[in-house]
């Protein structure tokens, strides 16, 4: 009998072992650990290093060049490394086979209903600059567990393991509008199954690489930002030589006018030399005489010599006001403009083919993993100040939109940030947000070229008719340049 139900077990074990998991959640194949402290609305932001798998066309208007190194970056939930020790001490017991898994199913049993799992970011290298960017993130991983009682205690493991090279590039196409194009290369492994309390008992490696499936694809991403002219500001800033030139322009006909007055003068002297000199001797009056004939009617050429003087100081008016308008011209052309409101469109994975099958980690894969589907992201930001030094954002996202297993919740991303940058090596920012209506916070210290983000974040990792969340605690330290 006890052999009957030992087969049993063991058949009931590899059914289940096969079974696909029941798990509805979205994967997004990377996430800033910045951008989940903003509740990972991060589309119209995208203006640090990560923006090159977030939206590109934050590159047209990247205003500073950016190499990111991150050593480690990681993120768990509380009771991950707490159940994963106890499955690994019960799997240890003394006795047979099913005295294994039934300790094994007593742990699984204490943890029904709980949410568990985390993600892993190691030797990331970004290297981002106006116009185009690289990246090179040998591993990304995330991982979600449910405890599931379907016909017995068991785990519905969701993993995914990317390495990701990445080549991007980004162009202001008007003064609104920006553009850009990522390409990536994406090699997966994955564990998408439900497996049992028997299954752990005999290997309780839940990343064992016998279970991954394994594929690789190439693929890339369309990004659009809109800067409408809805909520513009200007504020002029002349520079200071400019300002002189203006000065000049318009002083330089008042400079003319103590000539005049010597013009004048001039001429009242020659009228005085004309008129003839009551006493006098006769050459002084013979010399009167012979200027008096002038006083007659003036020859054609005394007539046209004013006009011509004239005439030849109307160009100099002319030239004084065409410099003076070239000048403001100027002044006008170097005022800066905000524009508070960004609206954001990204497609990303736009061919949403599947993965070809790949052998590089498992020798005897024979599936690929789950198809990276084709999704749009639409997001806004707005600056409710927009300083030189201190900045303060709001932002939301509606992503994943076209995903087959998309809701409302899932798709909303919502948050706030303070960013303090008074220079290039010294950075501070804290930020709150809604991840899938989780809360989250976060906050980033950047200090010569060290760079750390902290997060907490909830994501939704429950089935379809099972709301459930994932509570991490993530943090991840890099350098800088």
């Amino acid at each position: 009998m006890k052999s009957l139900v030992s087969i049993f077990v063991s058949l009931f074990a590899l059914n289940s072992f096969a079974a696909q998991s029941l798990s509805t959640r979205i994967n997004t194949p990377y996430s800033s650990i910045r951008a989940l402290g903003m509740g990972n609305a991060f589309a119209a932001v995208a203006d640090d290093y990560s923006l090159i798998l977030y939206n590109p066309a934050g590159f047209a208007r990247k205003k500073q060049n950016e190499i990111q190194f991150s050593l480690l970056g990681a993120g768990i939930s509380s009771k991950t490394l707490t159940i994963a020790n106890d499955v690994k001490k019960a799997s240890d017991t003394v006795g047979t086979d099913a005295q294994k898994a039934q300790a094994v199913s007593d742990v699984l049993e204490k943890y029904y209903g709980e949410s568990l799992g985390g993600k892993a970011q190691a030797l990331e290298l970004f290297w981002v600059r106006n116009g185009w960017g690289f990246a090179l993130l040998p591993l990304d991983m995330t991982i979600d567990m449910s405890i599931q009682k379907q016909l017995g205690p068991a785990i519905d493991l969701n993993v995914k393991g990317d390495t990701t090279v990445a080549m991007g590039f980004g162009k202001e196409i008007t003064k609104y509008i920006d553009a850009g194009l990522t390409l990536k290369y994406v090699h997966r492994v994955s564990v998408e199954e439900i497996i049992p309390a028997l299954e752990l008992a005999t290997d309780p490696n839940v990343l064992s690489d016998k279970r991954f499936k394994e594929g690789t694809k190439f693929d890339f991403d369309l990004g659009f930002m809109w800067r409408p002219n809805w909520f513009n500001s200007s504020s002029a800033e002349v520079e200071p030589a400019k300002i002189e030139t203006v000065t000049t322009a318009v002083e330089e006909p008042k400079k003319e006018e103590p000539k005049k007055e010597e013009a004048k003068t001039d001429e009242k002297k020659v009228e005085e030399e004309r008129k003839p000199q009551a006493e006098g001797d006769a050459t002084e009056v013979k010399v009167a005489q012979e200027v008096k004939p002038a006083e007659g009617p003036a020859s054609p050429a005394d007539v046209a010599a004013p006009v011509a003087d004239k005439k030849a100081e109307e160009p100099k008016k002319e030239e004084a006001k065409k410099e003076e308008t070239k000048t403001v011209e100027t002044a006008v052309a170097t005022s800066d403009e905000r524009f508070p409101l960004t609206l954001a469109l990204v497609v990303h994975n736009v061919i949403g083919s599947d993965f070809t099958l790949s052998k590089q980690v498992n020798k005897n894969a024979t599936e690929v993993p789950t198809k990276m589907y084709r999704v749009v992201d639409i997001g806004s930001q707005y600056l409710l100040r927009d300083g030189e030094d201190f900045k303060i954002r709001a932002m939301v996202d509606f992503q994943n939109l076209l995903h087959p297993e998309i809701t409302f919740n899932k798709s909303f991303h919502t948050g706030f940030e303070l960013d303090y940058s008074p220079s290039s090596w010294f950075k501070t920012q804290v930020r709150v947000g809604l991840n899938q209506m989780y809360y989250t916070a976060g906050a980033t210290l950047l200090f010569g070229v060290f760079n750390i983000d902290v997060a907490t974040y909830g994501e939704e990792v429950g089935t379809a008719d099972t709301k459930m969340e994932n509570r991490v605690l993530a943090a991840k330290l890099g350098f800088n340049f």
